[in-house]
């Protein structure tokens, strides 16, 4: 009897791990299969700001874009509010099977780092790269017109021999900008007096109209005031000199240190399958050496190297948090 129910444990435990190996192998054939045919409906592309928004246009750029060749639409989500964090921890929280994207920045993937005590997400553990959109989104430093100066070194000059009596103005919601700017303030050893605005329609107004003679604002934002002569361009604070104005220096070329180049990427939550983040960065990549797509990134002051590798897109993210990590180190910013 003891002989024969041994016999019979045996063959069940048998059938028990032949049945569990085969169902492995269907979940994996399955997965498989799954990946070979994606996408096979629409795919969201989670973006961190409101609709007209510059990343939110951006992204619909890249949206259309990839939508021609994947033979599946990609649609904007604008989940907007907190900084990025709302949308960052609805990315984060998605499901990994490919059909959830973030379109995502500096400020979301490093500058947050700095600014906030807790994260509901961590911008290394929970997100794979994809690819970076635009490697160049820098910051500029500029002037009203009326102020005397035409270079960073007669700002700083000028400053120097009027302390207290110039203000420099800024974007307090754009962090890149607020951190430029007090940065610039700084190493440069001026006391300009920082005005944090919450708008940067509003900042560039008041700068062009001599409210404030200083601002530390995107390219985009500045282009109307200066093509209409009210304000003067100064520097970026790239590494490099931006392409699309090459005769405009960097602020490192007389401030040394300062190098804030910004970026724009996409990721996915982590755990999406390998294959379906290196399609869809080969798609990102074929669509930005296009034609004319990067003259269109430059008119809102923005430049790319046509999207990487998910390898050299995380490269760019975590060199991004290690110089904002210095900055807010530097300037002993308190995270709230």
């Amino acid at each position: 009897m003891h002989t024969v129910r041994g016999v019979f444990r045996i063959a069940f435990c048998g059938a028990m791990i032949a049945l569990g190996a085969a169902a492995h192998a269907d979940t994996f054939s399955n997965q498989t299969f799954s990946n070979k045919t994606w996408p096979s409906r629409p795919i969201k592309l989670i973006v961190p700001t409101g609709p007209g928004a510059a990343t939110d246009v951006m992204a619909r750029l890249i949206a259309d874009g990839v939508s021609r060749t994947l033979g599946q639409a990609m649609f904007v989500e604008n989940v907007p509010g907190a900084s990025g964090i709302l949308a960052h921890e609805t990315a984060a929280r998605a499901v990994p099977d490919g059909y959830t994207f973030l379109f995502t920045n500096t400020s979301g993937m490093a500058i947050n780092l700095i600014s906030f005590k807790q994260l509901p997400y961590d911008p290394t553990r929970d997100f794979t790269a994809v690819a970076v959109v635009c490697n160049l989104a820098p910051q500029m430093l500029s002037v009203n017109e009326a102020l005397p100066v035409t270079t960073v070194a007669e700002l700083i000059a000028y400053a120097k021999v009027n302390p207290g009596k110039l203000s420099i103005a800024f974007d307090n919601t754009a962090g890149a900008a607020a951190f430029g700017a007090k940065l610039f303030n700084k190493r440069a050893g001026l006391d300009l007096v920082e005005v944090p605005y919450r708008s940067a329609a509003q900042l560039v107004q008041d700068v062009a109209g001599g409210i404030n003679q200083v601002m530390m604002s995107s390219i985009a934002a500045a282009n109307a005031v200066v093509q209409a002569g009210k304000v003067r361009r100064l520097a970026v604070t790239s590494d490099q000199r931006f392409p699309g104005l090459p005769d405009l220096p960097t602020l490192r070329e007389t401030v040394p240190g300062i190098v804030m180049n910004g970026f724009f990427a996409v990721v996915a939550p982590a755990g999406t399958p390998a294959d379906i983040v290196a399609r869809l960065n080969r798609e990102i990549g074929q669509y930005l050496n296009g034609p004319d797509i990067r003259q269109r990134l430059m008119t809102f002051g923005l430049a790319t190297d046509g999207g990487g590798t998910p390898e050299s897109a995380a490269a760019t993210i975590r060199k991004e948090q290690e110089q904002w990590r210095a900055v807010g180190k530097e300037l002993n910013v308190e995270p709230q």
